[in-house]
């Protein structure tokens, strides 16, 4: 009863907390509007463009030391206590900027430009560290969607906001308004609060300087990389933005109208395209096919924009640049930090989110500086080629990343120092990783294994006897070699434990792989070593005195690895002279087809291995097909209403060069008794295998020939095959 009642009273907490973090995104998104609307327009009014990239440069310097210092000051003193004092700090630098007004418009123009460039980013992250710190992981999933809905309600809000108090007032009068939105600001983001100590899910992690942390990975070095890279082209197509807006508005009024509009309407367009498009476009493309939308935008738009440098061309340019960067870009970035170890996240995500996107308006800023010193009038036309140099090099880097995020993913997995069960596998990208590294079948395995290594600090040692820690000074090789070939379960499972197997073990795990008790586990060992031993592997795999349940376990083992040489391997093992190698190998291939679009195996050799089994007599082709295997997918081995695994296999094959859903379909229709279903796949098959495979299955499964020819698509046959199956179904 007490347990319940505390339960109802945290659960009250986290919808209160959750409410005012929505009103907090909304007055946060409604103030950055209008404030780069005031910033931009009251700059252009007082100054020459040309002295846009020298505010550009001051703001990133200032900024970069703001993000340093902040990042100090969060691990001091935590966020829920720091962010809202940083919000009332900002608000007070309004009244100030207010007061300047007054004496010095120009002086107060680049107060407010350096003040938006250095708080803006700034509390917008520190509030999403608010939100990060006080809900745990499942209250968040929803609390966030909520919070993105806010924030493109305060989007419309503030630009409404900019254009009519600019409109019916003056400029100077939204310097106290955004005072008054960044004390709202404060009020409401202390409100969100902390998590109980009671929910506290994770240990404190000792602080490391960031930027020595950053230093020493490759990985985090080539994120920074790509963040200075799209700064550096967002600042370019800023720069032609705002030149070709100076020329066409006279006033600060119609300015900070102009931008008030553009900024809401970037907003609204931005939460619309990542709700409609943003995950389908992660799950199908993956991390790099999602980031690479920015770029070749860029690119292409920048080519158009060239040609015809206007205000409305500019502007779509630079309205599409901040969607995609703020939609697809930004989701497949967040998505990057996935398998970062929290000790080198928490120290850097800072620096590489704010720091390195400074420097890359410090870099875009000298860059325009540079050219304007060259070209006085610097044309829109010679920025904007610029920008789509730096697309170019967007693409090259998001291109590196990509591979970089699996190689990272693989060791943060291998080391423990990123639990299966806490990645949000919603891309395809990591989706495919998983599918090749930890199979669903596996998962409990994988994770023990991860909490193993962790909790022992990746410094095992091979055990000398049950319990015993090996000395240091010992032969580690033999002493694992004699574990593993001991007989003993537990010594051999310790030793399998050990960080010190390498490709040398292989023999012997091979060998385990026939264990009743430790054949899971040596598998999951194995496949870990797979690239660096397939040669091995294969040669296990054709070597007809390997014993047979080995042979049958090792194709799942292999297909980790996507390499042509185990695409051969097992293609080889396709002619195998026991049914059941046979049989693993096609599976096996046929899991790393759906993974792979990029993997051939070649038409004509798979049929003729369907030809191969076709050609057996009808006794030998009953009783293969009704002994189970001995392999680790045994559970999918008799799908329901299937029992015959030599037609199975022989399905399984056809998928390989074929469509492998038509084919599954089509194996349990010809086995249906429901005729209209029936003669529906035999009529499809007839339409889509050759002449002798189709004659020789219908001689096993009982088949007459002679039916006549329809004169329908191959394509509609299989779209009626369906419906008839799902109406079956139904």
């Amino acid at each position: 009863m007490y347990t319940c009642r505390v339960r109802r009273l945290q659960l009250r907490g986290d919808g209160s907390a959750a409410t005012f973090a929505v009103i907090s995104a909304t007055l946060i998104i409604a103030h950055q509007v209008a404030g780069k609307a005031t910033r931009d327009g009251l700059f252009l009014a007082y100054f020459d463009v040309v002295h846009l990239p020298k505010i550009v440069v001051a703001t990133a310097l200032t900024s970069i030391a703001g993000v340093l210092a902040m990042s100090r000051l969060l691990a001091v003193f935590g966020p829920a206590r720091l962010v809202p004092r940083a919000f009332a700090m900002s608000a007070g630098l309004f009244g100030v900027e207010w007061v300047v007004f007054a004496f010095d418009p120009r002086y107060a123009a680049v107060l407010l430009y350096v003040h938006m460039g250095v708080f803006g980013a700034l509390l917008i992250s520190g509030f999403w560290s608010v939100v990060n710190e006080r809900f745990d992981p499942h209250t968040a999933k929803r609390t966030v969607a909520r919070i993105a809905a806010a924030a493109t309600l305060g989007g419309l809000v503030g630009g409404v906001i900019a254009e009519r108090v600019s409109e019916l007032v003056d400029v100077r009068a939204m310097l106290p308004v955004l005072a008054g939105m960044h004390l709202a600001c404060a009020a409401t983001v202390v409100r969100i609060g902390t998590r109980s100590r009671g929910m506290t899910s994770s240990a404190a992690i000792e602080p490391r300087p960031g930027l020595r942390v950053l230093a020493g990975s490759r990985y985090l070095l080539t994120m920074a990389t790509l963040m200075i890279v799209v700064a550096v082209t967002a600042a370019l197509l800023d720069y032609a933005l705002k030149s070709e807006a100076a020329r066409r508005f006279p006033t600060s009024e119609s300015l900070v109208g102009f931008f008030a509009s553009f900024y809401a309407v970037v907003g609204i367009v931005t939460f619309a395209v990542q709700s409609l498009f943003g995950g389908a476009a992660l799950q199908r493309f993956g991390l790099a096919g999602a980031m690479t939308v920015l770029p070749l935008t860029v690119l292409a738009g920048s080519a158009v924009a060239a040609a015809v440098p206007r205000l409305v061309t500019v502007a779509a340019l630079r309205g599409v640049e901040a969607v995609f960067a703020n939609s697809f870009f930004r989701a497949g970035f967040e998505l990057l930090y996935t398998p970062v170890s929290p000790s080198d996240k928490r120290p850097t995500k800072t620096i590489i989110d704010v720091a390195s996107n400074r420097l890359g308006d410090l870099i875009g800023g000298g860059l325009l500086l540079a050219l304007v010193a060259v070209i006085p009038a610097l044309p829109t036309r010679a920025v904007l080629v610029g920008a789509a140099i730096f697309a170019v090099v967007g693409l090259a880097v998001v291109h590196r990343l990509h591979r970089g995020y699996v190689g990272q993913l693989a060791t943060s997995l291998g080391a423990g120092t990123v639990s299966v069960d806490t990645i949000e596998a919603i891309d395809a990208t990591t989706r495919r990783f998983l599918a090749e590294w930890s199979p669903q079948a596996e998962r409990e395995m994988l994770q023990a294994r991860i909490n193993h290594r962790r909790s022992a600090g990746h410094a095992a040692a091979v055990p000398e006897g049950p319990g015993t820690p090996l000395p240091a000074t010992a032969d580690i090789r033999a002493r694992l070699v004699a574990e593993l070939r001991s007989g003993d379960v537990e010594r051999i499972r310790a030793a399998l434990h050990s960080e010190h197997l390498e490709r040398s073990s292989t023999p012997h795990l091979v060998e385990l792989l026939a264990h009743p008790q430790l054949a899971d586990e040596a598998r999951l060992e194995l496949r870990w070593l797979v690239p660096r031993v397939i040669g091995q592997l294969t040669d296990a795999l054709l070597d007809p005195d390997t014993p047979v349940v080995v042979r049958q376990r090792l194709p799942s083992v292999m297909e980790v690895c996507h390499n042509p040489r185990t695409v051969e391997g097992l293609l080889q093992g396709l002619e195998d002279s026991v049914f059941h190698v046979r049989y693993s190998c096609a599976r096996a291939l046929g899991r790393m087809l759906s993974r792979s679009d990029d993997l051939s195996v070649g038409r004509e050799r798979i049929f003729a291995a369907v030809l191969r089994e076709l050609e057996v007599d009808d006794q030998t082709w009953r009783e293969q097909g009704r002994v189970p295997p001995s392999d680790f997918d045994e559970a999918a081995t008799a799908p329901s209403g299937v029992v015959d695994l030599s037609l199975q296999h022989v399905f399984t094959l056809l998928g390989l060069t074929l469509d492998p859903d038509a084919m599954h379909l089509a194996m349990h229709a010809v086995t249906s008794r429901d005729r209209g279903l029936r003669g529906t796949a035999i009529e499809y098959l007839e339409n889509v295998l050759p002449a002798e495979v189709r004659e020789g299955l219908w001689r096993l499964i009982g088949i007459r020939e002679g039916s006549r020819p329809s004169g329908r698509s191959s394509r509609e046959m299989l779209r009626d095959l369906e419906r008839i199956a799902s109406g079956r179904q139904a």
